[in-house]
């Protein structure tokens, strides 16, 4: 809490206040030493309140360090147990462990003697394997030699064919150049006979060019020579015409340049005028605004005069009050002193009543007449007062008047103004217009010139203009006349070269026609003897092949006997590796089975455990919950006698404040009865409304301060009470809902366990099948290699063993593949039993979440019921603030009352004190009823609390006892679970056990029937073999026939196809040669088709120039009657317009002396208006100083 700064200033004022008379003196003191405590008081509270935070910290860390060793405690014996259990799971881990690599070193030693049988059975078989092949090798052998010497036979005999062949191939090609060579001599002789004659054509057209040229250069020349002859002419007609343009622009400017200096200075009269306008306006309202404040400034010192005045003269008055009611005072106190003094020397009662008697008498006399003299006094102060008003309304008349005159004055000179510049626009407006009607009629006149000059010249030029057309028309007719010339002549020259043109395409196309058929002859005599050729070649390979492919037959049946000796021995191989197979499957079953038992009895360990270990956590959190229930309720109870502690200091300071009010009233009301000065009286009353004020604030200051400390009280307390209730139902439903997730996890646990067995199984067995598969592309390569590289003799044993270890890779690929499934079909069962278990994972998810919203909506509301008793509080102290209010308000309301009277009575303070006192015994009332309301919501709040916390920890004992019950039935279940599972599993290994032995024998069955059926199959294939090679030689003797068959037919067909050749091509020597001839009779008629087309259009531009002379000459005798005609009429529009403007000059002179006129009228209109439309103004504005005159008497009370 702070000390109040403001007492060491009041304690100041008190003592200058008091100190002017020593009666006061007893008072001052009285009231110095209630100030000078109140500092003293603030700190009393303050060390008070710090010893009492001392307590409450010190008590604090009792309860905290009291409850963090019990929590210790419990947390230690918690993890001895915790440590204790794992220990015991670790010790089964181990000794399962130790059992496990015991079981897998047996497995081992097993599968090794397993491994020894197979190696042996193996090699037996392999030895038998060994002797086929090397009976199979022999007989190949023998085949491979009798297949080289039929190959060296057909190497031989192609080739003596081959050469036989290109002998012939060359002697032909031999005959067909000589043909060629013969043929093109020929063409190279007309080519150069057939260049001869086109170039005498080009000398003969190249001459007529040349006279064409000159005979063109000849009509230019004229034309050329003409045109300069005329433009000459036209030039001197345009430099005329630019002269005479140039001496009307000089006089045109010379004629304007007047008119255009009249219009400037027209512009800067305006301006000036403007201007001078303007400050005549500006002069006569800076003189009105002159005399409107010397008038405004005489007002206003006049008005302030008056008020000083009347104000003076009634201090005067109220001065000589004040000192007749002194003097009054004085001389009753000395008389009333005097007449007791006298009635104390009386003995006689007669007598001291008569005498008390004479001076209530003359006690009543001083009243009367001082009474008589303030009545006199208060009607000298109100004629005082009437006098003034009545002055200041004189003033204001005569101000309002003289402001009506300012506004008037500057109306009219605004408005005269205006007109002022209405007249100068219009003059310049005149003026201006007259100007530029000159200007624009001069601008028109010389335009007027320059079209009749244009026009005078365009009529000069005309003849000009037409000689010149008609010679241009001249040249163009003889132009054309010599182009249809020169275009017949190179018609003749080109008709000619394409005569000579077709003539040597028909010597060509008969050289062609020779060349074509040499070319036919030799490609059929090609054709022939390839053909024989090769089927000469045909016949002996034939003889080869069938040599060769009676030999692979009897590879195949050499083969074919191997395969079936082969086929003997893996059939009795497979059959022991069968029995191996099923034994090492029995072996890893019974190793299985012994693995999930060590297994499930761990996992029965560990359950049993756990359910330790969770049951001593549970009864840990349930002492846990009660040590901190204890806690916080032993927190709460010193809080709340802290808390109440405070407010005993806060209603204490409050009383203080009270009484120290009180006091000072009853001094005041002392100093009254002393009697006081009525000045020090008054200033005494200003005095304590000033500390009145000081001490409102400190109230708020206070009520502030604590119901601050209240309200985090309460707002702590409710975020305990709610945080910690909620967190521990929070903490309740959390390990419900981890107790149902612990379940589930662990039954996800053991599946997962499962799959992990069986995924280690099938990555063992996915390895091993990948290996398998690469062995098998391995030897596949191998096998391609060996049949395509290798030439040795054992070339089919090597490729026999390749194939049968393949066929063993096969098979073990196909075991490995059918064990991969059944693992994969075991762990597709325990995924989709992971599926129920994720779906009961979000089951359980969604119930804690909504539980969770559940339980926060609870805390919300049961919040909102603690926060009832925070706003009690805070109810309480804003009551508290109202009352402080008016408590503090009576008070000022009762100095405000004594301050306003002038003279206080015994009476009127009686009265006062009445009322004050009062609201005063209401006040105090009301703080003993919001003191113990406080202490009511306290301990309300705390039973409150009391009682939830006690159904809290019952809950929280339920909940815990209904846990522990949950995990009793969980490990029991959990028990039987593994009871079933373990049933269950060793159902599973016998029905396996069964499984395995009936596929085995299945398997072998079917392999027994599998090799009979082969059996038959390779029987059957011997036979086919020997019938293959039977039908072998048959087939060789009738495919020799048909190729030698084939040698004659191929012969006759290659000279027919010649015979036809010949023809197709004479056929198109044919066509082609009436072609060039049709073409040359249509060249001829082309040719006199162009000579008559010509001669029609050099007819046909002799008439056109004979239409276009006619025209032109019509056109020229237009275009001179039309310029005649314009040059005519612009002389009479020209007249025209000159008459106009003179008609339009007068009108305006007409219209501006109408229109100075009307602005004259209408400034005197306005004028008078304006005069009495102020004159309304002014007396509105008297009335309402009237109005306002006599409000304001009747509210002074001066009437």
């Amino acid at each position: 809490m702070h000390k109040l700064e403001y007492i060491k200033q009041f304690d100041a004022d008190l003592k200058q206040l008091l100190s002017i008379d020593k009666k006061y003196l007893p008072i001052q003191k009285k009231l110095a030493v209630v100030l000078r405590g109140i500092n003293p008081f603030f700190q009393t509270i303050d060390k008070e309140i710090q010893e009492m935070d001392d307590r409450f910290i010190q008590k604090s860390l009792q309860i905290n360090r009291h409850y963090a060793e019990n929590m210790e405690n419990f947390q230690r014996s918690l993890n001895v147990l915790i440590h204790k259990n794992q220990d015991e799971i670790d010790k089964s881990q181990k000794v399962k462990n130790q059992k496990i690599h015991d079981l897998n070193h047996n497995l081992k030693l097993e599968l090794e003697n397993i491994e020894e049988k197979v190696n042996r059975i193996e090699l037996e078989s392999k030895e038998k394997l060994d002797k086929a092949d090397q009976t199979l090798k022999r007989e190949l052998g023998q085949i491979q030699k009798v297949m080289v010497d039929a190959r060296k036979i057909y190497q031989d005999a192609s080739l003596a064919i081959e050469l036989e062949q290109k002998e012939s191939t060359e002697l032909l090609a031999q005959r067909y150049d000589l043909e060629m060579a013969s043929i093109k001599e020929k063409e190279g002789l007309l080519h150069q006979d057939i260049e001869q004659r086109k170039l005498a054509i080009k000398e003969d057209a190249q001459q007529a060019s040349k006279t064409n040229d000159e005979s063109y250069l000849t009509i230019k020349n004229t034309y050329t020579q003409l045109s300069i002859s005329v433009n000459k002419k036209i030039n001197e007609l345009k430099k005329k015409y630019q002269l005479t343009l140039q001496t009307l622009e000089k006089e045109h400017q010379l004629r304007l340049k007047p008119i255009l200096d009249s219009i400037d200075e027209l512009k800067s009269n305006y301006q000036i005028a403007q201007q001078k306008s303007l400050q005549v306006y500006t002069e006569k309202m800076s003189s009105l605004n002159v005399i409107f404040d010397i008038q405004k400034t005489d007002y206003e010192s006049k008005k302030e005069r008056i008020i000083h005045e009347g104000n003076d003269q009634i201090t005067l008055l109220n001065s000589k009050l004040s000192a007749y009611r002194e003097t009054t005072q004085k001389e009753k106190l000395s008389k009333s002193r005097e007449i007791r003094d006298e009635i104390k020397s009386l003995e006689n009662e007669i007598e001291k009543d008569k005498k008390n008697r004479d001076l209530t008498q003359m006690m009543n006399q001083f009243d009367s007449d001082l009474n008589k003299q303030i009545i006199r006094t208060n009607k000298d102060i109100t004629q005082k007062k009437k006098d003034a008003q009545r002055k200041l309304f004189e003033l204001d008349q005569k101000h309002l008047k003289e402001i009506n005159e300012w506004r008037l004055k500057k109306v009219l000179y605004e408005y005269e103004k205006k007109q002022d510049f209405a007249k100068i626009d219009l003059n310049f407006n005149h003026n201006l217009g007259t100007s530029e009607l000159l200007r624009k009629s001069e601008e028109l006149t010389y335009q007027h010139q320059k079209d009749m000059l244009l026009q005078q010249h365009n009529l000069d030029l005309l003849p000009l203009e037409f000689q010149l057309s008609i010679a241009a028309a001249v040249q163009e007719r003889e132009l054309n006349l010599l182009g249809n010339d020169a275009h017949v002549t190179i018609a003749q020259f080109k008709h000619a070269e394409a005569i000579i043109d077709f003539e040597l395409k028909k010597e060509l196309l008969l050289l062609q026609l020779r060349r074509d058929l040499a070319k036919a002859n030799y490609d059929i005599e090609l054709h022939i003897l390839n053909a024989s050729t090769q089927l000469e070649l045909e016949k002996e390979k034939s003889k080869r092949d069938f040599v060769l492919s009676e030999q692979e037959l009897r590879i195949e049946l050499s083969q074919a006997i191997y395969n079936k000796q082969k086929k003997s021995i893996q059939h009795d191989l497979a059959t022991l590796m069968n029995e191996i197979d099923l034994e090492r499957e029995l072996v890893f079953l019974e190793n299985k089975r012994t693995l999930d038992e060590l297994k499930r009895l761990a996992h029965a360990e560990e359950i049993k455990r756990v359910f330790i270990t969770n049951e001593g956590r549970y009864k840990h959190q349930q002492r846990m919950s009660n040590e901190k229930a204890t806690r916080l309720l032993s927190t709460y109870q010193n809080e709340l006698e802290h808390n109440q502690r405070m407010t005993e200091n806060f209603f204490s300071t409050i009383f203080m404040l009270y009484q120290t009010d009180r006091t000072f009233k009853d001094a005041l009301i002392e100093l009254y009865h002393l009697p006081s000065h009525p000045e020090v009286f008054k200033g005494m009353i200003d005095y304590l409304k000033k500390q009145q004020e000081s001490f409102l604030v400190s109230f708020y200051n206070i009520v502030e301060s604590y119901q601050q400390f209240d309200q985090t009280f309460y707002i702590k307390k409710i975020e305990d009470l709610t945080g910690y209730k909620y967190m521990i139902k929070h903490e309740d439903m959390m390990n419900y809902y981890d107790s149902e997730r612990s379940k589930v996890s662990d039954k996800r646990k053991l599946i997962e366990a499962d799959i992990k067995a069986f995924e280690n199984q099938f990555f063992i067995n996915q390895a091993e099948l990948e290996r398998t598969d690469m062995h098998i592309v391995q030897l596949l390569k191998q096998i391609e290699l060996t049949k395509v590289e290798s030439k040795s003799d054992t070339k089919h044993q090597d490729l026999k063993e390749l194939h049968k270890e393949l066929s063993n890779k096969e098979h073990d690929l196909n075991r490995l593949k059918t064990v991969i499934q059944g693992f994969e079909k075991q762990m597709d069962k325990k995924h989709l039993q992971l599926t129920p278990l994720d779906l009961e994972l979000e089951k359980v998810q969604k119930n804690q979440e909504k539980q969770e919203k559940k339980l926060e909506k609870e805390k919300h509301k049961e919040a909102s019921v603690f926060y009832l008793y925070l706003n009690r509080n805070k109810k309480i102290y804003e009551a508290l603030t109202k009352d402080i209010k008016v408590y503090i308000d009576s008070l000022l309301n009762f100095y405000h009352s004594l301050y306003n009277e002038v003279y206080v009575s015994d009476l009127f303070l009686k009265d006062k004190l009445k009322v004050l006192n009062v609201q005063l015994d209401l006040f105090e009332r009301k703080l003993i009823t919001h003191h113990q309301g406080l202490m009511n919501v306290m301990l309300s709040f705390y039973q409150k609390h009391e009682k939830e916390q006690q159904i809290l920890t019952l809950g929280f004992r339920k909940s815990t006892a209904a846990l522990v019950r949950s995990l009793d039935l969980s490990y029991q279940r959990q028990q039987g679970d593994l009871k079933t599972e373990a049933e269950r599993m060793e159902n599973e290994h016998k029905q396996y056990e069964k499984n395995v032995k009936i596929k085995a024998k299945k398997k072998g069955e079917l392999e027994h029937i599998t090799f009979k059926k082969s059996l038959i199959i390779d029987q059957r294939l011997l036979s086919v073999i020997e019938t293959k090679i039977s039908e072998n030689t048959l087939r060789r003797e009738a495919e020799l026939k048909l190729i030698s068959e084939n040698q004659l037919a191929s012969e006759q067909s290659y000279t027919h196809d010649l015979e036809l050749k010949k023809t197709e091509l004479q056929s198109q020597y044919d066509k082609s040669m009436q072609s060039i001839d049709q073409t040359i009779q249509n060249a001829i008629k082309n040719h006199a088709s162009l000579d008559d087309s010509i001669t029609n259009k050099n007819q046909a531009i002799l008439a056109k120039y004979e239409t276009n002379h006619q025209k032109s000459m019509a056109t020229f005798k237009q275009k001179s009657d039309h310029l005649n005609e314009v040059i005519e009429k612009g002389k009479v529009h020209q007249e025209t317009r000159l008459v106009d403007e003179m008609h339009l000059v007068k009108r305006m002179n007409e219209k501006r002396e109408k229109e100075l006129k009307n602005i004259q009228s209408h400034l005197q209109r306005f004028n008078h208006q304006t005069k009495i439309d102020q004159n309304v103004v002014l007396m509105k504005e008297l009335k309402l100083l009237k109005k306002t005159h006599h409000s304001k008497v009747k509210m002074l009370h001066l009437t």
